[in-house]
Formats: C-alpha cells, sequence, structure tokens
C-alpha cells in the first residue's frame, strides 16, 4: 500500500447561524410534533415532549423548570442529558458529563454515559476525546478493550497549572473507559476526561472556553439509529450553502490574493510573500510560495485571518522508503508560524503512540496514540490531536 506524497492543512471556516424561536401566546390547541419548545430550544423530531409527538421512550423529552428557566432534557439508561441544540438533522447536542480518573473523592462521584442497549451512539465524525491533567498519557478503549485513540497531556511547568489535549477517535460507539499512564516521574495522574463536540472550540482556543479541570459537563452530539425515526426517516432541510467575496487583486490558477502577497516582485528573492505562478506542461497555473528552498503550493488565502493553504508535505517515520523521516518544514528565519488553532497533527499507522517536538527535544507539544487497526478491520488510521496550556 502507497502513500501519498503531499497533504494539506485545511481551515475550516463554519459559519453557523443559530435561529431563536419567537413564542407567541396562543390558546390551548394539539401539540406541533417537531416544532415544541422548551426553554429556547426547538425540539427536533423523532424527539417529543408530548406523547403523542414520540413512538419510543428513549426520545422521550422532560422540559424542567429551573432557576434559569426551563431546561429539555432526556433520560438514557437512568441518566438525565440536558438537551442544549437540535442543529442537527440525525444528532442533538447534549450536556455530557466528565469523568475524572485517580482522583479520589471526585472519581467516586463522577459518572460515564452509558448508551449501551440504546438507540444513541457518540459518532466520531462529529466528536473527539479530550483530557484535562498534567503529563499523562490519556487513553480511551472500547468494551471490548480496543484503543480508541489517545494523546499526551503536556508537563505542567513554565508556570502553567494545568494543561490538556485532544484526539479525534476511530468508529462510533456507546461506552468507553479511560486509562492515565504517566509520562514523567512528576506526572499527576489525577485528571478529567470527556467526549466533546467537535463543532465546539472556537478558533481561539483548542478547547471550548473556559474548559479547566474544575468543568463537570461539556456539549457532545448525541447520534441515533435513523431506523427509530419509521419509514419516513429523520431528516430536517439544513442551510443552504453561504458565499462571500473578497477585493480581488491578483490571481493564479483558482487561486485569488491580494496583499501582503504579490506576483509583481518576480526579482526578489528575499520577499516572503512572493508568489511565483507556475505553468504546468498542460497549461495549468499554480500558485507557488518558496519557503526555505521548498516551493508550497497555495491552496488558499484569507486576509482577514492572517492566513495561507498550502499543499503541506508529510513527515515519515521509521519508513526505509521514504526520505523525510522524522522532519518536518522549517519555518525558522521566516514570517510564517504553524497556527495552534488552524492545523491539527495528524498521523497514519497501526497502535503507536505519536509524539510531536518543538525545535528542541525536550520541548514536548503533545501527542496521540494510534488505535488499533482491529477497531475498522484496515490495515492503517488517521489520527489528529491539539494540546493547549493555561
Amino acid at each position: 500500500m502507497g502513500f501519498q506524497s503531499a497533504d494539506y492543512f485545511i481551515l475550516l471556516l463554519l459559519f453557523l447561524f443559530l435561529l431563536c424561536p419567537i413564542l407567541q401566546a396562543a390558546e390551548s390547541q394539539e401539540p406541533a410534533c417537531g416544532k415544541e419548545v422548551c426553554g429556547n430550544i426547538t425540539i427536533p423530531s423523532p424527539f417529543g415532549i408530548d406523547s403523542s409527538c414520540y413512538t419510543h421512550s428513549w426520545f422521550r423529552v422532560t422540559c424542567n423548570s429551573t432557576r434559569n428557566g426551563k431546561r429539555p432534557s432526556i433520560n438514557v439508561n437512568g441518566i438525565d442529558l440536558e438537551v442544549l441544540d437540535s442543529i442537527y438533522s440525525d444528532a442533538i447536542l447534549i450536556s455530557n458529563p466528565v469523568t475524572y480518573i485517580n482522583c479520589e473523592r471526585i472519581s467516586e462521584a463522577s459518572v460515564s454515559v452509558n448508551l449501551s442497549g440504546t438507540p444513541f451512539f457518540f459518532s466520531s465524525d462529529k466528536n473527539i476525546f479530550g483530557s484535562v491533567g498534567c503529563g499523562n498519557l490519556a487513553t480511551v478503549l472500547s468494551n471490548e478493550a480496543d484503543s480508541l485513540g489517545g494523546c499526551v497531556q503536556p508537563r505542567c511547568d513554565h508556570g502553567a497549572s494545568e494543561s490538556g489535549c485532544f484526539t479525534g477517535i476511530a468508529g462510533n460507539f456507546t461506552s468507553y473507559t479511560v486509562n492515565m499512564t504517566a509520562m514523567y516521574p512528576d506526572s499527576n495522574r489525577c485528571a478529567s476526561a470527556f467526549i466533546f463536540s467537535v463543532y465546539s472550540f472556537s478558533s481561539a482556543y483548542p478547547l471550548p472556553n473556559g474548559i479547566n479541570f474544575g468543568t463537570r459537563h461539556v456539549p457532545a452530539v448525541l447520534s441515533w439509529n435513523s431506523t427509530y425515526c419509521g419509514d419516513g426517516g429523520c431528516g430536517r432541510p439544513g442551510l443552504g450553502p453561504m458565499n462571500f467575496h473578497t477585493y480581488k487583486v491578483e490571481s493564479c490558477g483558482n487561486v485569488t490574493f491580494h496583499y501582503p502577497f504579490s506576483m509583481k516582485a518576480q526579482d526578489d528573492s528575499n520577499n516572503s510573500f512572493k508568489v511565483i505562478c507556475n505553468k504546468t506542461a498542460n497549461g495549468k497555473e499554480v500558485p507557488l510560495l518558496n519557503i526555505n528552498g521548498t516551493n508550497l503550493q497555495i491552496l488558499g488565502f484569507d486576509f482577514l485571518y492572517g492566513t495561507v493553504k498550502v499543499n503541506h508535505p508529510i513527515t515519515y517515520s521509521n519508513c526505509r522508503k521514504n526520505h523525510h523521516n522524522g522532519m518536518s518544514l522549517n519555518l525558522t528565519g521566516t514570517r510564517f508560524y504553524y497556527s495552534d488553532s488552524d492545523n491539527f497533527f495528524k498521523s497514519l499507522g497501526c497502535g503507536n503512540l505519536i509524539t510531536i517536538f518543538g525545535n528542541e527535544t525536550n520541548n514536548l507539544i503533545g501527542g496521540c496514540l494510534q488505535p488499533s487497526c482491529k477497531i475498522n478491520k484496515k490495515t492503517s488510521s488517521i489520527r489528529w490531536l491539539s494540546s493547549y496550556y493555561s
């Protein structure tokens, strides 16, 4: 099996407009199933508050009165889960309890949601695994004790009070366990772990705003088996595509760019933002950016966010047929750097602990544990991670 020789970092901008329902006083009438409201949350089908709006008790929603207004919740295997939003056609956003490991009294009070025997599951497409702690390898396991993924918490040095990490997970699952393995003699094995929504963190933070060791709940996406919705399915119309345009100055191929990038000063070899418009053998124009002697194809440009998306070479480790073993593109001495909010570290392989370091080998940035290839019955698997300090 061969590997591609190049990959690129993708900056995904998700503009999500939440439409708050406008409540109007009305005379008592039959409930509008799929449009019931609790607080500011519209309850989608197949869920319902009124008994006529759901066909199975799993989809029953209770509208609770709290000090902060009305809050909808569902009960899954004896645990009440607050419903936070209903923006998906085949899933809902819930408040998922955080699990604590090796934390004495806190561990005893924490719970982990078990979805076994229900139509619900955690989707790996919409959720990721995160952990808060200091210097541990956090591993998430399936019921069969197969690794679903894992990440390495950086050490809590340089004045940081706590650190954390997050990583992708393999496959869909209904329950999980978490192991913490100390990576250093001074590691604090007390840590928290959680499954949370991949869309819940902003570009300014690798983890959701306000996440820390004291966080007790995080938003997570709960999916369900669509067969429970009947022949009509569970789909709802989604938002249409949205487009916006930037001021066009120059273009090469299908890429448009402007200041500070330019093709005009082609003879200035010291210009970090000089774009080379190269023509291929078939006449296609390809914009290139030369960084420390390496030509990188430009795939996109965003002036407002100060980012340029490029076709980035893959780094191989312990692979005899590939010469980029262990080293990445060097941005030292340039005006560019890898953004920790717009990029993810990915690894292709099976069952390895992958660590990423800064310029010095004692500067551990983070790491991830590739899941066992038994999960998807494939010979390879892709993982991604990020780490943060506070």
